[in-house]
């Protein structure tokens, strides 16, 4: 999971360094199966809880179609990682799909999307993002392993070794003792700092203070969910 992510956000930002004038064949020479989608595809309306816990929440249903296949998504402020004002990120599932997990950022005229289930992994995020053209509403909507020119080499699967059979034998055993013992979460948190230079600013969030945070943002967002889930 850590491979295909990461593998992701190498080839948003390879992307983006290509001209709008090469866009659709630059596309099609990375992406073996893609969709370029309007806003206005995307059908949402709010969904209002009834409990006083939903009261502090945004819930929503976001509807689209993409790729050979309908979407129906959840989506709630994400309280976990924002305090209760923050409800411009969202996250929760695809309805009817057991397992799947989605994070979305919802803002006035942009929508991104990280998508996972049991058969696929979707990106959806604004196509402003790839070309040096201004916002016109299009959202790229592919899958991460359709990312073709970008392949990991096989070493890359090395992260599924048990990475204990590496330590001597005198830590594994301290590890296992460590197990055994009640886990403390606070022990799984830790602070994270994230920089953007100003090549970063001026390309990746268009020296806008607000598209810059939102980027990193996700980002920060994507990394707590690959924490959450693999440790």
């Amino acid at each position: 999971k850590f491979c295909r992510s990461l593998r992701k956000n190498v080839f948003c930002t390879f992307l983006f360094c290509y001209s709008s004038a090469f866009l659709p064949d630059f596309l099609s020479s990375m992406l073996s199966d893609f969709e370029v989608l309007p806003l206005a595809s995307l059908q949402t309306h709010s969904v209002r809880g009834r409990d006083v816990q939903t009261q502090t929440h945004v819930e929503r249903h976001l509807s689209f179609t993409a790729l050979q296949r309908h979407f129906r998504l959840y989506l709630r402020t994400n309280t976990e990682l924002f305090t209760e004002d923050f409800r411009n990120f969202f996250n929760s599932h695809v309805i009817g799909e057991e397992n799947s997990r989605v994070q979305a950022h919802i803002d006035d005229n942009n929508f991104s999307a990280h998508i996972l289930t049991d058969k696929a992994e979707y990106n959806i995020e604004p196509l402003w993002r790839f070309t040096a053209a201004p916002p016109d509403g299009r959202l790229l909507v592919y899958r991460s392993e359709d990312i073709s020119r970008l392949a990991w080499p096989k070493v890359c699967g090395y992260v599924k070794t048990d990475y204990n059979d590496l330590l001597p034998e005198s830590v594994r055993s301290s590890l296992v003792r460590e197990k055994r013992q009640v886990h403390d979460h606070k022990k799984n948190t830790c602070p994270l700092l994230l920089v953007a230079d100003h090549r970063f600013f001026q390309e990746i969030g268009r020296s806008e203070k607000s598209t810059t945070l939102n980027y990193q943002i996700e980002l920060i967002d994507c990394v707590d969910d690959i924490y959450r889930t693999t440790c």
